[in-house]
């Protein structure tokens, strides 16, 4: 048996004396009980001094107007013609984002993270997320306690749905784990629709060789998958065709891989020796045009960041 291993107050008593000195004098020359004489001078002085006083309380108005003037403008820029397109382009992200979410808690791997205690409210049973830049491929995936195909008329909602989710069946893992973990998804019989549709741009060459990863997320971990291989074969059930336990069925799997002589079978170069050692993920669908063959897309895993993906293997 062998194993893949993989954060102050004060007072002065002068001032005070002169107070007491100054009041004394006030009452002297107002006499016993009356009030001090106003002669014109003073008059004039105290107008002038309430005039004066008015206008510093009117300058002091303006002056605390004028700072509220200024925080509020701090605070709410008017709107210009760069803040105008700024906004724009916000709504943009969050209009595309919008449009490409799942419907599923509003998650999406395209922000490089995924909620899975959200995920997980909404249906226990999703244990992973697919994520293949540059496609629609941005989902849950799931597997069903009621049966191998139930995702296959179901979404992740658990709602019936011809549509479908991604899934995998009962003997593989969701801890990714298996050798070869096959991820089930329908394409639409006309090939433009479905949750696994673009999948079949891996048949374009340009494409295949342009794009050379997808992700899988799983709670506390993200897994890079390198896409080596992609082609068309009989619509049979790989784990059904395959004992992935045994290292017999994994080297038997991997030799008819490799001898398949399709014309538009795609190989990365570099990635001729792969071995039951390895761990892979298989992504299948079909459409109705060729109900007889699935195109399968095939990759191994390149990084385990947490390093939970082991396995014994059976020899």
């Amino acid at each position: 048996m062998k194993k893949w291993n993989r954060t102050k107050m004060s007072s002065s008593k002068n001032r005070v004396a002169g107070m007491l000195l100054a009041a004394g004098v006030a009452a002297l020359s107002a006499g016993c009980g009356g009030e001090a004489p106003v002669t014109e001078a003073d008059q004039t002085e105290t107008e002038s001094a309430t005039v004066e006083t008015e206008a510093a309380e009117d300058d002091g108005a303006d002056a605390t107007e004028a700072e509220d003037t200024e925080s509020e403008d701090t605070s709410v820029l008017p709107e210009t013609e760069e803040s105008t397109d700024a906004e724009s382009g916000e709504d943009a992200v969050e209009s595309s984002a919008d449009s490409s979410s799942t419907g599923i808690a509003n998650e999406s791997a395209k922000d490089a993270e995924i909620d899975f205690n959200a995920l997980k409210a909404e249906n226990s049973e999703i244990f992973g997320w697919l994520h293949i830049p540059d496609t629609s491929i941005d989902a849950p995936i799931l597997q069903s306690a009621e049966g191998d195909d139930y995702y296959a008329t179901h979404n992740a909602m658990k709602e019936a749905d011809e549509g479908g989710a991604l899934y995998i069946e009962a003997a593989n893992l969701s801890s990714m784990c298996d050798f070869n973990t096959v991820i089930h998804g329908r394409t639409a019989e006309d090939g433009t629709s479905g949750i696994f549709a673009d999948l079949y741009q891996f048949a374009d060459p340009d494409f295949f060789d342009s794009h050379e990863q997808l992700y899988v997320y799983l709670d506390g971990n993200v897994l890079t998958y390198e896409v080596f291989a992609a082609f068309e074969r009989e619509n049979t059930s790989l784990l059904r065709t395959y004992d992935f336990t045994y290292l017999a069925g994994c080297n038997q799997f991997l030799e008819d891989v490799y001898n398949i002589r399709e014309m538009n079978m795609m190989i990365r170069s570099g990635w001729e020796d792969v071995t039951p050692y390895h761990f892979l993920v298989t992504l299948t669908t079909s459409k109705g045009e060729n109900p007889d063959k699935q195109f399968v897309v095939l990759a191994a895993l390149i990084n385990d960041p947490a390093g939970n993906i082991d396995r014994a293997v059976v020899e």
